[in-house]
């Protein structure tokens, strides 16, 4: 089972209650709070289908996007209809090279997450911080291991969406601190009806591993938020978001 095969498809329509707008808010509130303003360039990790890539740049910031998934990909090319300043690129968030360093990195949807290692996720960070400019920050969000117990661990989500409907079941593994969805959707099209699975896994990760992974990549400093406000995060967060500088 691989992951954002045939879920790319519908995913807009399975997610079509995530608050974009009210992300990018946000998101253009903290860089402006490191100084980074349009048209300044600006990278974003695991851009999936180009929903936030498409808001910062109607916002006037010139945008490259990278995905793993060309599924992904394919739909977020095909939604850049206006023509906006947008580069889409195939490549893993752990090793890339662009041709041009960034002013600023974001990763938002809790992409960081997929990343099942401390070693992943320092490579990752690394990765950024080498396509940044002097003195470019990389803003992500994390799930948090509260999430992760209170919200989802043992929740089974279903619905029917007419062409398709799908069982979400998930769990969480409190010793390797790691998240599954197990996805199983049912299809109908022209040739009748099919089954499509998917198995996704994400992991938490605690402060002191994310400042370790910091420092390793290179960045000099760092600051953590409880999502959506300037607050710190507090035990019961269960998004929170890291600027690293």
């Amino acid at each position: 089972m691989g992951q954002y095969n045939f879920f790319a498809t519908i995913y807009d329509r399975m997610m079509d209650d995530i608050p974009y707008k009210e992300w990018e808010k946000y998101l253009v509130l903290l860089l402006n709070r490191y100084g980074i303003a349009p048209p300044s360039s600006v990278l974003e990790l695991g851009c999936g289908t180009g929903n936030m890539s498409e808001l910062l740049a109607a916002e006037g910031f010139t945008v490259t996007g990278i995905d793993i998934s060309e599924e992904m990909l394919t739909i977020a090319k095909a939604k850049n209809l206006k023509e906006r300043n947008i580069t889409y690129l195939s490549a893993d968030m752990r090793d890339f090279t662009l041709p041009k360093k960034q002013a600023a990195a974001i990763s938002v949807g809790d992409s960081m997450n997929y990343l099942l290692s401390t070693e992943d996720f320092t490579k990752a960070l690394t990765a950024v911080h080498d396509n940044l400019n002097p003195g470019g920050v990389f803003i992500f969000d994390l799930k948090t291991e509260y999430f992760f117990k209170t919200s989802y661990d043992g929740m089974t989500f279903e619905d029917d969406l007419g062409d398709f409907s799908y069982v979400w079941k998930n769990y969480y593994d409190d010793e390797k601190r790691t998240h599954e969805y197990h996805l199983r959707f049912k299809v109908k099209d022209g040739d009748g009806v099919r089954f499509e699975n998917e198995l996704h896994r994400q992991r938490t990760y605690s402060a002191s591993e994310i400042k370790e992974a910091a420092i390793k990549a290179g960045f000099k400093k760092a600051a953590a938020y409880d999502a959506f406000t300037l607050n710190k995060p507090r035990k019961c967060s269960e998004r929170i978001y890291i600027v690293c500088h």
